[in-house]
């Protein structure tokens, strides 16, 4: 055994566990509580339509997240389980708010205005539809296949022209540039099909902007003018891009957690995993003596490791700390325990047979590691399945599991195993604390 490279996988490891736990404390970074812990509103979206799939969920999936990012809303947890957009707003305690920012699934439409005369009668036999207009009164439009999806997404902006107006730029997407233009040529110098030469924008069936349409041929983008106020303006961006949504969506069920349940579950958690841990220290260090040393240190180099990652993962990805990850982190404290007893119950069988600890540790971390990786791969794959195919708070448990597990291998490693060699090199570990000579060594030899 090289003594240097043992202490520099154990210093280093220690350093880089302690290192990163002091960055993230000093910095003020911490797991990102999900809804349960933290309190919030919970919102569960269905599409209308039945055969939704798993793109078209996505799609929504994002621009839900871009509308409330946007709106100011800090660390929405929007996802797709299932046939379901779930989410989760953990801080915002005003329900009727959350479902008005959570409302931005309404379908944009573009139909060509065959007059704003209020008293005209449409037909709909036709296709023809009186719809209001948001600035006041109401258009007779046309038919029309074009939706918002001939825009690029999350293309839409304001800007100000030479003369100081306000104005809405936005892109054509691909393939619904053509689609754009053939609407565009109807009503360009005012054709029967569109004799206002207006091109309504609607969107829930309320006309958002009627444009005149001032060239039959666009090149990729789109400026929309008028007498806009900067607030007018940028509600309409916002129109242009959500006017991607494939389909309507309805809101199935609105759950709201208090911040006060939130805490008290958050306080509950601690509470357990410190009476777990607690209880299982105990038991460790009175039937394992001075061994139990490595085991604390352990612990504490392995809570520091898995806070800081856990700190990562909530912070760059959608998947907050819930209660359920919370509970796999204290079933992974089971899972680093079962390393130490496999590995010290094969030391005590190596030393029963009349090794000494110096020679024993390395016999029995040799023996056990494949073992301890065979359980832990077990841990972990079982917690890919349960992440891939379940859904709501088990994900969340499988990711916490999956993760603390990996820190329990990489603890083992570069610290457990360096730690017991070089403990076993002292002498202090031997019984009685005085050194045992190694089976074979004659009397005073040097082990």
């Amino acid at each position: 055994m090289n003594k240097s490279a043992l202490w520099a996988s154990l210093v280093g490891f220690v350093a880089l566990a302690g290192g990163l736990l002091a960055l993230n404390l000093g910095l003020g970074n911490t797991p990102v509580l999900g809804l349960d812990l933290r309190g919030g509103v919970s919102v569960i979206l269905a599409p209308d339509e039945a055969e939704a799939t798993a793109d078209d969920l996505g799609v929504i999936r994002d621009l839900v997240r871009d509308q409330l990012e946007a709106t100011g809303i800090a660390e929405p947890d929007v996802r797709v389980e299932g046939e379901n957009v779930i989410v989760d707003l953990p801080g915002v305690n005003d329900q009727e708010e959350a479902l008005e920012q959570v409302s931005v699934s309404g379908i944009v439409t573009l139909r060509p205005v065959l007059t704003c005369n209020p008293g005209a009668t449409a037909d709909p036999s036709i296709g023809q539809t009186a719809l209001p207009l948001l600035a006041g009164g109401s258009c007779v439009v046309g038919p029309s296949d074009t939706t918002g999806e001939v825009f690029e997404r999350k293309s839409a902006g304001v800007d100000l022209d030479p003369q100081g107006r306000w104005v809405v730029n936005v892109d054509l997407s691909g393939p619904g540039e053509p689609q754009w233009n053939a609407l565009a040529q109807q009503c360009f110098g005012g054709g029967p099909t569109c004799p206002s030469a207006q091109l309504a924008i609607v969107l829930d069936d309320v006309i958002q902007s009627a444009p005149v349409v001032q060239t039959a041929d666009f090149r990729g983008s789109v400026q929309i003018s008028g007498s806009f106020t900067e607030d007018q303006a940028r509600s309409l961006a916002d129109v242009l891009n959500r006017g991607a949504f494939p389909f309507q969506m309805r809101q199935e069920r609105v759950e709201t957690v208090s911040p006060t349940a939130g805490q008290d579950s958050l306080d509950a958690a601690i509470i357990a995993g410190l009476v777990g841990v607690a209880a299982v220290l105990v038991f460790m260090v009175a039937y394992y003596r001075r061994l139990a040393v490595i085991i604390v240190s352990g612990l504490i180099v392995w809570g520091a490791t898995v806070f800081s990652i856990a700190t990562l993962v909530s912070q760059a990805t959608n998947y907050a700390l819930t209660l359920a990850g919370a509970t796999g982190i204290i079933v992974a404290v089971g899972v680093t325990v079962d390393t130490y007893v496999v590995l010290f119950e094969r030391l005590r069988d190596e030393i029963r047979h009349g090794r000494s600890v110096r020679n024993a540790a390395p016999r029995s971390f040799q023996a056990t590691w494949r073992t301890i990786v065979s359980a832990d791969l077990v841990s972990l794959m079982a917690s890919l399945i349960l992440f891939w195919l379940s859904v709501g708070s088990v994900k969340g448990f499988a990711l916490y599991l999956g993760l603390t597990t990996i820190c329990d291998l990489l603890v083992c490693f570069f610290y457990t195993r360096p730690a017991i060699f070089l403990l076993s090199m002292t002498g202090w570990l031997d019984r009685g604390g005085r050194r045992t000579e190694p089976i074979g060594a004659p009397a005073g030899a040097t082990p």
